[in-house]
């Protein structure tokens, strides 16, 4: 999981609905996926809709702990397809050069999965691109990063429509950890990887020759490329325009010495009376009990992910100084005490 998911972080719901898929093709129902997870089969349906990304790290987690093994990363990487990423994919398979879509993505795939950021040099004859984390990963790091390594090889490769099983990948992935033991049945169908490289920062970097970057696109269509660009600068333009009361609560609900602050401490930060507070809060479709609720409860989650932490304790950071009360309020919002929702999700007691 994200050690410090972030209730404004949103990624599109088609992320979600692979996972969903790939799971259902190992034998798990989908009911069980989603069991003690916010998430509907409905929103992860919308080909238009966003998710909170700590609920696909719940649903990542979830994953793992009925299929512990590491080639869901790489499966999930090779399945993806150009049609998922929306205007991200459409104005790909658009640009005149793979220099160019790489140039396209380094922008606008931020824009869609912030979570990662990219910086593109070239050594000698080789380009490299280097993947960073914006936010911590926590323990499924290694997972996340290569997911995205081979996901990001898969998808030039079909803007290129270079078919890989037959000349074989053109790109090879570096990356900080060991080589997991999942990689031995898929190291041909993957790009090479060479682990336990001691990568400036722990970066991930995908590594191709040069002159690939001059590689003509035969879908090219300029035309289209600006269209892209427009609805993505738009998608851009509204997400630095959320300064919603919403979004700035979500901001400053922390907890600290198992306190969250009181309805009358957020309209003091904010400047704003308590009154006022409530009123725009109702006007978005919500309330301030509900932005609580909604932060205790990806806390808490985040806590029981630590095996090692009692619930009792779990139940005191996160404001509750009765495990009682705190296992009522925890099957409210999930539908499973914590102790079965940590065993589910986990595969530990």
């Amino acid at each position: 999981m994200l050690t410090n998911p972030d209730l404004r972080l949103k990624i599109p719901a088609t992320y979600g609905l692979s996972l969903l898929k790939l799971m259902q093709e190992r034998g798990h129902a989908t009911s069980t996926l989603l069991e003690g997870s916010p998430l509907t089969l409905e929103q992860l349906q919308d080909t238009r809709g966003l998710i909170e990304a700590w609920h696909y790290a719940l649903l990542l987690n979830r994953a793992m702990g009925l299929d512990a093994d590491h080639g869901l990363a790489y499966e999930l990487g090779l399945r993806s397809q150009v049609t998922k990423h929306g205007f991200v994919g459409f104005g790909l398979i658009s640009c005149g050069t793979l220099r160019e879509a790489i140039a396209f993505a380094e922008r606008y795939f931020q824009a869609r999965v912030p979570a990662f950021r990219s910086t593109l040099s070239v050594d000698g004859a080789q380009v490299i691109v280097a993947l960073h984390e914006t936010i911590p990963l926590g323990p499924r790091r290694d997972f996340i990063m290569d997911l995205v390594a081979v996901e990001l090889c898969s998808l030039f490769a079909k803007v290129l429509d270079i078919e890989p099983a037959r000349q074989g990948w053109m790109s090879e992935i570096w990356v900080p950890h060991a080589e997991p033991a999942a990689y031995a049945r898929y190291r041909d169908r993957i790009p090479p990887f060479h682990f336990n490289q001691g990568v400036a920062g722990g970066a991930v970097q995908i590594r191709f020759p040069a002159p690939m970057l001059d590689e003509p696109i035969s879908t090219a269509d300029p035309v289209s490329v600006k269209l892209a660009i427009e609805r993505l600068e738009q998608e851009l333009a509204r997400q630095a325009q959320d300064h919603s009361t919403t979004t700035q609560v979500l901001g400053l609900l922390v907890c600290r010495d198992q306190r969250y602050p009181e309805v009358a401490d957020m309209a003091q930060q904010l400047h704003l009376s308590e009154r006022t507070l409530k009123r725009r809060l109702q006007a978005e479709g919500t309330s301030y009990q509900q932005l609580l609720d909604q932060v205790r409860q990806r806390d808490a989650m985040k806590l029981l992910g630590t095996p090692s932490l009692p619930i009792a304790q779990v139940a005191e950071a996160v404001g509750y100084a009765d495990p009682a009360n705190f296992a009522r309020a925890f099957a409210k919002w999930t539908g499973l005490s914590p102790r079965d929702w940590r065993t589910r999700h986990l595969g530990r007691d």
